[in-house]
């Protein structure tokens, strides 16, 4: 039995939060091409916001909104050490925090050249060369514009989901972790402060009133234009599974 529209019900009202994974279709390294065969891993972040949807006839609708989404990225088996601040030696892509946290960085098959006179706050907890992870942290504002067809439209209902999100870079920040130490070394420099993603995924709803649903959506972003310069042939990408609770008014 489809079900029945309360009258008047054009617009709609998502809060939603998801768990995200960020990962890459590629190898690839967006610090620097040395890192390409690296092992690395995707972090599961988290997504909240909150989406209005105008529905256009009985089965389409346009939504659009606003999330914050936190992303992180692990490459495992790189060595550091110690570097004087503006070395040559440092990866350009990164910018130090200053002299202090300003290290030399390579792939587990390589040595960082480091300065033996060096002050360095990491002098004292290393001896000369460790090894560790490094850590890619950055946050985004997001500004979906998607359509929505409904397939079943039943109290339990089947949508898909397509279109594209602007993101609006908040936060960035590379670490360093190993057995002894965590710690900010700085920024990546070749991040856009604005990128895009092209979105596809699966709605699910069941309808709880006339006027709330709740919602299930696992949704595949894949994102472009996010580096600006040396993404190594990085292709980043976001898996989230999307719950809420749908207004209708």
């Amino acid at each position: 039995v489809a079900v029945k529209e309360p009258k008047n019900s054009r617009w709609t009202v998502n809060p939603n939060v998801a768990p995200v994974y960020y990962n890459s279709l590629s190898k690839g390294s967006p610090i620097n091409s040395e890192f390409s065969s690296n092992a690395k891993e995707g972090v599961i972040n988290m997504s909240y916001g909150i989406n209005v949807a105008y529905n256009v006839s009985k089965r389409l609708s346009v939504r659009s909104g606003i999330n914050n989404v936190n992303m992180g990225y692990s490459t495992n088996d790189v060595n550091f050490g110690p570097a004087v601040f503006g070395a040559s030696q440092s990866l350009s892509t990164i910018d130090f925090k200053s002299s202090e946290t300003s290290l030399n960085l390579s792939s587990s098959d390589k040595s960082p050249s480091f300065s033996p006179n060096s002050n360095s706050q990491f002098e004292a907890k290393t001896e000369n060369v460790s090894e560790g992870s490094m850590k890619q942290e950055f946050g985004y504002i997001e500004v979906p514009m998607e359509l929505k067809y409904r397939l079943v439209d039943k109290r339990f209902g089947i949508n898909i989901i397509g279109g594209m999100s602007s993101l609006f870079l908040t936060s960035n920040e590379v670490s360093i972790q190993s057995s002894s130490l965590t710690t900010e070394v700085g920024e990546a420099n070749n991040l856009n402060g604005l990128s895009f993603s092209t979105n596809i995924g699966v709605g699910l709803d069941y309808q709880l009133s006339n006027k709330l649903l709740f919602n299930l959506e696992p949704m595949f972003k894949y994102q472009l234009n996010t580096f600006s310069r040396e993404d190594g042939g990085f292709s980043p990408y976001i898996l989230g599974v999307y719950t809420g609770l749908s207004f209708k008014f």
